[in-house]
């Protein structure tokens, strides 16, 4: 149920497997997939839930957009955050693919309520029967701050669109909190990691099966505009909070 080791990085880059063993996977009729950040976007008096794209986040989600389409692969279904920032980049790259996005609640940002209970759940975890809990429900729903919400929902869209290709827009915080979520074992580098805007994620999913494929790709957008934008300030405190309350807790379990 893990992928790779890396590092822990603010931003990092897995290579997308090749286009033959892209077509294995396709074969076993797997479901695909495929998280997007949103475009780069601007606080308004310091407002980052109603911020709207830039003019070179407009152009991300455009080549977005665009890759998409080329790769001439149907997407099955098609999602987006409720945040304007992500509805805008989903419009944009329904727009080349002749779709439009539905609006999933679950893959809103992270909020500011939602750090505290992480917190404390976190620290918990250096007992085995909590990361237990979290190892046997890897890729199912579970009882978690941030990552129970949007595991509901992925699980939803999942369910709904078993064994065909999925997009679905959404934030920094909802993919670190996908991958913690499918990886438990590796949730510090996942939520200690910011994936650039426009940015693809994608993941096999067969049953409670997950397999990495690619992550932070952004091979689609022009080197001079590829940007990764500091997330909300609720993801950053959560950053924090989780590299604070994990390490301690890490070492604590290593010396019991």
């Amino acid at each position: 149920m893990c992928c790779n080791p890396m590092p822990c990085v603010d931003s990092f880059v897995i290579t997308p497997i090749n286009e033959q063993e892209r077509g294995k996977i396709n074969s076993l009729m797997a479901t695909e997939l495929i998280l997007i950040r949103h475009g780069n976007a601007i606080r308004i008096n310091g407002d980052y839930v109603h911020a709207p794209l830039t003019t070179l986040g407009q152009s991300q989600a455009t080549l977005t957009g665009q890759y998409l389409a080329k790769k001439q692969q149907p997407i099955d279904g098609f999602y987006t955050s409720p945040i304007r920032r992500a509805q805008e980049t989903a419009a944009i790259i329904g727009e080349a693919l002749g779709l439009t996005a539905e609006i999933k609640p679950g893959v809103r940002e992270v909020e500011g309520l939602e750090v505290p209970a992480l917190a404390v759940v976190e620290f918990l975890s250096i007992f085995d029967f909590i990361e237990d809990y979290l190892d046997e429900n890897a890729g199912k729903p579970i009882r978690w701050p941030v990552e129970g919400r949007v595991s509901q929902a992925i699980t939803e869209i999942l369910a709904a669109q078993s064994r065909q290709r999925i997009v679905v827009v959404a934030h920094s915080g909802v993919i670190s909190a996908v991958l913690a979520w499918i990886f438990p074992e590796q949730r510090l580098k996942w939520w200690l990691t910011t994936v650039g805007n426009c940015s693809l994620t994608e993941l096999r999913a067969e049953g409670n099966h997950f397999t990495l494929l690619s992550a932070n790709q952004t091979q689609h957008i022009m080197p001079s505009e590829a940007t990764t934008q500091a997330p909300d300030r609720a993801v950053q405190l959560t950053k924090k909070v989780v590299e604070t309350v994990k390490q301690p807790a890490i070492a604590l379990k290593n010396r019991s």
